[in-house]
Order: structure tokens, then sequence, then C-alpha cells
């Protein structure tokens, strides 16, 4: 169920997908290779048993072909790492499949293939029930003439033509791990130890066949639990002694071998040995697995309805009858994956302690705004997993959100000590902070959760306003300059820029438009305001009259000279540098493009302006309160 109705786990069904394609061109490389002979099916209308047929009929040569097949195969099997790497032991499962049904690990001799199982013994059968005309099926040795034909398959080459799929295979996990490390997604020994792991494996393995054969109180989360030592035991042991059987049968069902085999291989890398996340087991994870157990079912059903007329009825009704029961079982857990309420509360019907459940519980609450309700669940996730990071992230957000801000700030700052790379809780802390008026310890936060979520662009709103609100103090924030590099857009920091110059902050305005430059150099726009602020900031540290020419000129360049605001402001800049012959030239020049314009408020105040610059006197704005910018200089 998990791997359709789940939209995140739908790459389950495209590694499907692509692993069945790799197991048909491996069948068709296999069945190319050094001019393996096909056998041709006869069927005997009169009788329910396909017949030989002669001998000289039986053999067909190919064209060989076999390259093409195995790279179609590798290529197919890449394909369905890259959608999930699930497919490791890919590698070991086309062994399986060397040993049956392509018998490619022992001699190979030219012989009819049936449909369903059928003994490799040259007897008749003995078995009970099997009716006398099973036995017409002959097996003919190898002629002198026909030694040619033998194929004899040696387990070296069998090993040397999977190396290509294992070194994906090692690839594909390499990857994947050191992604699950970066992520925290790894389960550290500390967390649960080596022998918890051990304990839950078997159980795990019985688990997923119990739920295979009964599936109720499926739930899309099992938490740990406590495995006692005689359980885990009983477990292996059973495990061992169907292994056992299995081997056993090999030589008259190999089916079961294979099937087995095929079983246990997959769900090597997802038993928890390598625990990535906190399930004890997830029923996501038998998705490709369980074809083996099915392979097991189907040939054995197959050779029991070879037996009788009555044999075959009882198949196809148990067969009919099971996938009936399995559509009911389906339509009854889709209705658990409606929401995220009827989901996890499921999951908490189902498991009870479900911390991880509690705590997704209360998100989707939380999100519906029922809080209180919310904020129990967060609340039992800690009690139930002190050390689960996101519940106590909720919990502490919870509780700022309904006033309680100290007791939620203390719960935050004590997970981003214990885990300091939790973007969410660096944000939610900022939160908390500048609800508290600390507004530079929550820019810090939000930086810091920006620089470890660079792709997330929802805090990029949060980080601005904290910037913009920051206090007039240089001391406020020391990494001024690296905090506007983490504004990903140059209208933003241009926006924060905008906003400091207009509370007269000049010595953040001034840093935080040349950040904006950084992205945009050649903006109209953003070359004024900096000119203007160089050229007209009461500060006079701040100002450079010969750099805001530059910036002027530059900006006029792009406009042709023909806005207003733009010749303002470099008239402003040339009066700054000294140059206050060219300044009033140009700042009649703007009065005639403003009046042109018919804007009468900036027509008057360039009107000021030039006055100011025939008197030889540069123009500054005042500290307190400071006094606006030529109208459209500062956006």
């Amino acid at each position: 169920m998990e791997s359709v109705a789940w939209v995140a786990e739908r790459k389950d069904v495209l590694s499907a997908f692509f692993f069945m394609l790799t197991f048909w061109a491996w069948g068709r490389y296999s069945r190319k290779s050094e001019g393996t002979p096909k056998a041709e099916i006869q069927r005997d209308r009169s009788q329910s048993m396909p017949t030989a047929p002669h001998p000289a009929s039986r053999i067909t040569h190919h064209e060989l072909r076999s390259p093409i097949f195995y790279l179609l195969s590798l290529t197919f099997f890449a394909l369905g790492l890259m959608s999930k790497p699930m497919l490791v032991t890919v590698p070991f499962v086309l062994l399986i499949l060397d040993y049956w049904p392509l018998g490619r690990s022992t001699v190979h001799r030219p012989r009819t293939t049936v449909h369903g199982p059928q003994t490799t013994d040259h007897r008749p059968s003995t078995e009970p029930g099997t009716p006398d005309h099973a036995s017409r099926i002959t097996h003919h040795p190898p002629s002198p003439a026909r030694k040619s034909q033998i194929v004899y398959r040696k387990s070296p080459l069998l090993l040397l033509e999977k190396l290509p799929f294992l070194a994906l295979s090692l690839v594909a996990g390499l990857l994947t791990l050191r992604a699950q490390h970066v992520g925290g997604a790894i389960t550290s020994l500390e967390q649960l130890p080596l022998g918890s792991r051990l304990a839950n494996a078997p159980v795990a393995c019985w688990s997923y066949l119990g739920k295979t054969i009964w599936p109720a109180n499926l739930c899309v989360f099992y938490p740990h639990v406590p495995v006692p030592a005689w359980q885990a035991a009983l477990c292996a042991l059973l495990l061992l002694c169907v292994t056992a059987l299995a081997v056993g049968q090999a030589r008259s069902r190999p089916w079961l071998l294979a099937g087995w085999a095929w079983f246990c291989v997959m769900l090597l890398p997802v038993v928890g040995l390598v625990q990535v996340g906190w399930q004890a087991l997830a029923d996501r994870y038998t998705y490709l697995p369980l074809i083996g157990i099915f392979i097991m079912l189907a040939w054995t059903a197959g050779g029991l309805a070879l037996r009788s007329p009555a044999w075959r009825f009882g198949a196809a009704a148990g067969a009919t009858l099971i996938l009936v029961s399995c559509l009911a079982a389906t339509r009854l857990q889709l209705d658990h994956w409606g929401s995220s309420v009827a989901l996890f509360s499921h999951a908490l019907e189902a498991t009870g302690n479900n911390w991880l459940a509690h705590n997704n519980l209360g998100t989707a609450l939380a999100e519906q705004g029922e809080l209180d309700e919310a904020g129990n669940h967060f609340r039992a996730a800690v009690n139930l997993n002190p050390a689960y990071d996101d519940a106590l992230n909720n919990l502490g957000r919870y509780l700022a959100e309904r006033g309680q801000l100290d007791q939620g700030r203390a719960r935050l700052e004590t997970l981003v000590q214990r885990s300091p790379l939790h973007w969410r809780a660096h944000r939610n802390l900022g939160h908390v902070l500048c609800l508290q008026g600390n507004l530079a310890g929550a820019t810090a936060h939000y930086a810091t959760a920006r620089r470890i979520r660079p792709d997330d662009d929802d805090i990029i709103p949060d980080l601005a306003s904290a910037l913009a609100r920051l206090p007039e103090s240089q001391a406020a924030l020391p990494d001024l300059a690296g905090a506007l590099d983490l504004l990903p857009r140059a209208e933003l920091r241009a926006q924060v820029a905008g906003v400091w110059a207009g509370q007269g902050k000049w010595r953040y305005a001034i840093p935080a438009y040349r950040a904006a430059l950084a992205l945009e150099p050649e903006s109209p726009g953003f070359l004024n305001n900096l000119a203007w602020l160089l050229a007209t900031c009461p500060e006079p540290g701040l100002r450079d009259g010969a750099e805001a020419v530059q910036l002027a000129n530059r900006a006029c360049d792009l406009t042709q000279s023909r806005r207003a605001v733009m010749v303002g402001t470099l008239a402003a800049a040339y009066a700054e540098a000294g140059r206050f012959d060219q300044a009033v030239a140009t700042a009649e020049k703007a009065c005639a493009l403003a009046s042109e314009s018919g804007d009468e408020t900036l027509t008057g105040k360039n009107r000021e302006l030039l006055q100011q610059y025939r008197s030889d006197r540069p123009h500054h704005e005042a500290a307190h309160p400071p006094a606006p910018a030529p109208a459209d200089a500062l956006r």
C-alpha cells in the first residue's frame, strides 16, 4: 500500500519497473549467450501435459546478441538504482536466477521447457496423485553428435559477469550512506545498540511474513520496542529451519530455495543492521522482496494443480479468494491514507506508544488550528522519546505561540545545543527572540538556519525583516555582510537597505546596497541609490564624492540621462566632489526633466538643490529625523 498511496514512495514503483526490465534483459542475455538452445513447446490437445517434440526439432540456434542484452540489463539496473537504492542486492538476485530458473550454475543440456514446476530427476514421478502421463516427459542423453551442445557454466564466469552490477551497487550504496549521514538519518550505535539491531532483524523478517499472510494493523511507522532474547532466538532458529528445508528440496523443487533466497537477500539491506531512521520495520521494504515468497507459492500451487482437475479447480478457487480478500483489505487500508490526521491516528491505534505518530498527528492538528490537542501530542512524543529532535522543536514552537516564550525558548536552546544543524530549531528560536525584542540574536539564528538550508526561501523574509529592524549600533551584528550574502536576490538586499536608509541607519544601508550591486552591478536603481547615500549621508566618514560621481554617471548612461531623479543624484555627487560648475549644469538639466514629466514635487526639490550648488554648498541629509531623498531615489 505505501508504495502506491504514499506519493514520496512512488519511487518503489519506478524502481520495480526498471527492476523487472533488468531481469527481462538478463533472461534474454542468458538465453542467447553461448548459443544456448531454445526449447519449443508443443501441446497435445488430447492431453493436459506438454509433450516433448522430436529431438531433431527441439534445438533452435539463435544469432549471438548477448552483449546488447547484457548492456541493456546493466542500463536498466542503473536506472533502477537511481530510482531507489533498494536495488543494491540485484547482483546477488541475478546469481539466484542463474541457479533457477535459468539453470546456468550447473551443466546445461538441451531440454524441453514446460510450464509450471517439474522434477529434474530422470525417473518417473512417484508422488501420490501424479497421473501416469506425467512420466511421458523424456530426457535424452546427449549423443556423440550433440556433445558440442553441452554448455558448462563455471562459477568464476558467473561471478565475473556480475562485477559491473556489483560496482554500481557499491557506488549507489556509498552515495546513499553518505547522503543519509549528511542528512542525519543514520542512527548511531549509541542511540540503537548493535544487540538491539541483531535481535530485531529476525523478528522483523517474521513480522513481514505474518503481515503478508494477515494484513491487519498495517501502519506508516513501527517504532522500535525491546525484543526479548528468547523471541529473537526463536525467530532466528525458524529462519534457519526454513532455509535448511529449502536447501533440502533444492533438487526436486528448486523454486523453493530460489524464492526464499530472493526474499532474504533483498531484505538484508533494510533489515536494520545499518539503521536509517528510527523504524523497526516498514511495509514498503517488502515491495520487491515478497516476489520471492510469491514465486515459492505460485510454483508450488502450479505443481499441485497438475495432479488432477480437482486440484486445478481448488488452486483457481483459492487464488480467486485470495485476490478478492486482498482487494477488500486494500480498500479498508486506503481509508487510513485519506488525511494526515487519519493516517497517524490509525498508527497510534495500531502500535500504541508511537512517538513519531504523536508528533506528526500534532503537526496535522496544529495546521487545522487545534493547538491544544496538538500540544498534548507534542508532549507525548517528547515524553516517549526525549531524543526526538523534531518533537522537541515542535513543542518549543507551540509553547512560544501560546505565549509561554521563556519555556519555548528554553526547549529550543536545548535543541540547538544538542543538534546544531537543526535548521528549523534555529528558525523557531529566531521567532521567539524576535518576540522578546532580541533582534540581534534573532538575526544570528535566522542567518544560521539560512546557511544550513540555503534552498529554503521561506527563511528569507524572516531574515530580511530582522535585519531591517536591527538597532543602530554596529555591534548588534558583527557579521552584517555575511548575513546580507544569505539573501539570494538583489531586490531583497536593496529592500533591506532602503528600510535602513529611511531609518537613518546609514552604516547598514550602504553595505546593503553594495551587496545588492554585487548581484546586479548594472541596475540603474541600485547604482543611483548607493550614489545618493555616498553623496548626501550626514556622517562625513561614510561619504565618498568620487565614487558617487562614478556610480551616478553609470546610472545615467544606462537610462540615457532621461530620468530626472538619476540626473539629480549625479548633480549631488558633483557637488560632494567639489565640482560645483558641473553640479549646477546637471541640476538645471534635472529641473528641466522634472518639469517635463509634470512632477511638481521633484521639480521643487531639484530647484532647492540648485540654489545650494550655486552657493558652492553640497547637499547633506538631516540626521534626525532623516529627510527623504529625491522622489524614487530610495525604493
